[in-house]
């Protein structure tokens, strides 16, 4: 009977820590690796260079802190080159433009949409009566093919008939500014820290209970109304927050 599982057992190796972190960095190197390139799975690591998987995560571990790689879970996942640290600033734009003129290929994959009442809370964001009906929008977010984050966005029924039935898969500000006239006024951001949850990890791709980022915002036309009630949840490890404040003007900035 053994006292643990092969992958928990460190293994005797010709590579050390040091060493394994190099020879990482030299398959980046060798095989022209981009940032968000895929370098492979810890399984095929291991056997490549001979050492336990113990090994290789503590190696990983090492190059996750300086920012060199990149670790998904799922179906999908594996070891990625570290993706460009993104910006995002306020005043809000679509993710689509943040990303464009970083010269970062974004992507959304629709996850729902739907027509119903809001809950309690989203009635009280959107200044809506309790027999208001409002749009509900899930979707992925993705930088250069990889997750980044999770929204979930609503929007009242009476200001933007029709609007389920658009191409959601870009800028839905672009959508609403150029084909419903909304010039926007303030956007308010609530910004906390979260545990993944299951179904949350899964589409995130990271393992259950990672922090994530949450930020939660409430904007409103420039006529005061409110527009937008929506959540965002950001991989914790691949964002980072700078709030920034020029006298009266607040400004938040996120490097994801």
């Amino acid at each position: 009977m053994t006292n643990g599982s092969k992958l928990d057992q460190p293994e005797q190796s010709s590579l050390n820590a040091e060493e394994l972190e190099g020879a990482i960095r030299a398959i980046v190197v060798e095989r022209d690796l981009q940032p968000g390139d895929r370098i492979g799975a810890e399984r095929e690591l291991a056997t490549n260079f001979g050492v336990s998987r113990w090994s290789i995560r503590r190696a990983l571990e090492k190059l996750e802190e300086h920012n060199e790689v990149l670790r998904t879970h799922g179906r999908s996942g594996g070891i990625f080159v570290a993706p460009k640290r993104l910006m995002r600033a306020t005043p809000v734009v679509g993710l689509p433009q943040y990303l464009r003129t970083q010269g970062v290929e974004s992507g959304t994959t629709v996850l729902g949409t739907r027509t119903a009442p809001p809950n309690e809370e989203a009635a009280r964001q959107l200044e809506l009566e309790a027999d208001a009906w409002i749009f509900h929008i899930d979707r992925l977010r993705l930088a250069d093919g990889l997750p980044l984050a999770l929204e979930s966005a609503h929007f009242p029924c009476d200001l933007f008939p029709g609007l389920l039935e658009k191409p959601l898969g870009g800028s839905l500000y672009e959508i609403l500014e150029t084909q419903y006239g909304v010039r926007k006024g303030a956007a308010v951001e609530k910004i906390t820290a979260i545990a993944a949850n299951r179904e949350v990890a899964g589409l995130l791709q990271v393992s259950v209970g990672t922090p994530l980022i949450s930020i939660t915002r409430t904007t409103t036309l420039d006529s005061g109304r409110p527009f937008e009630y929506s959540n965002e949840l950001y991989r914790a490890d691949r964002t980072t927050i700078t709030v920034r404040s020029d006298g009266e003007t607040a400004h938040t900035s996120i490097d994801a």
